[in-house]
């Protein structure tokens, strides 16, 4: 055991540069693991420790804005899925993926974010939400227009995506429950990105059962495309 007298880069750092040796990928998991097991009083939140490691990525182009300090100070490579890499370890058929990041690279909630801010033209932002006194977080929400939706990426090309589906449907669950809580209506949207195939299966098999609930997906060009709305018979 070591004292924990590092600040959240220190740590993550010395974890990064732990897992990542022999040019191996990791998970973000296992930096959180790292970290709780050699610094067991360390009072960073695990949220706090993902921050870091996506501010510390060179091709998470957003971080330039919201994290400047840690970017400036970037030494990783996002890879997807939670995975990460030391850039130092980066192979040269790969320093592309550095100077042209994939959607996912590029914040998948950001990018949702945008384009849905701009479709509804409304204001959206990351909240906690009291659902009979316990509190979930959700993508994008407006109180006061009473707009609630969650961001989800896949890139499952499987023919069943059962793990994605029981995610979105505890999120459609979710808001449902939201609803009852807060005793008003909520316009409530899945917003899809990554593999649309997946978010067309949803639609089609559990449509009759999702009331009034859109969906949507955006490509990698930031199209947005509707695949499910009841207002337009979709």
């Amino acid at each position: 055991m070591r004292e924990c007298g590092k600040t959240a880069y220190e740590l993550v750092k010395e974890a990064c540069y732990v897992l990542g040796k022999d040019r191996r990928a990791f998970h973000y998991s296992e930096v959180i693991k790292y970290i709780r097991t050699y610094y067991p009083e360390c009072k960073y939140k695990n949220n706090t420790i993902y921050l870091h490691l996506r501010g510390l990525s060179k091709n998470i182009e957003s971080s330039k804005k919201h994290h400047p300090s840690l970017y400036r100070r970037a030494f990783l490579l996002y890879l997807g899925r939670g995975y990460f890499k030391l850039a130092e370890h980066v192979k040269a058929g790969e320093k592309e993926a550095i100077e042209k990041p994939h959607i996912e690279s590029l914040d998948p909630e950001a990018i949702a974010k945008e384009v849905m801010e701009k479709f509804l033209g409304v204001k959206l932002e990351k909240k906690r939400l009291n659902i009979f006194g316990k509190y979930k977080e959700f993508d994008l929400v407006n109180i006061e227009k009473g707009i609630v939706g969650d961001v989800k990426y896949f890139k499952f090309k499987g023919s069943t995506p059962s793990a994605e589906f029981s995610n979105i449907s505890e999120y459609i669950w979710l808001m449902e429950k939201l609803e009852k809580s807060s005793g008003r209506k909520w316009r409530k949207l899945i917003v899809g990105m990554g593999n649309r195939e997946t978010f067309e299966k949803y639609a089609k098999l559990y449509g009759p059962w999702l009331g009034d609930l859109e969906i949507y997906f955006i490509d990698n060009n930031k199209k947005l495309w509707n695949i499910r709305r009841p207002d337009l018979g979709i």
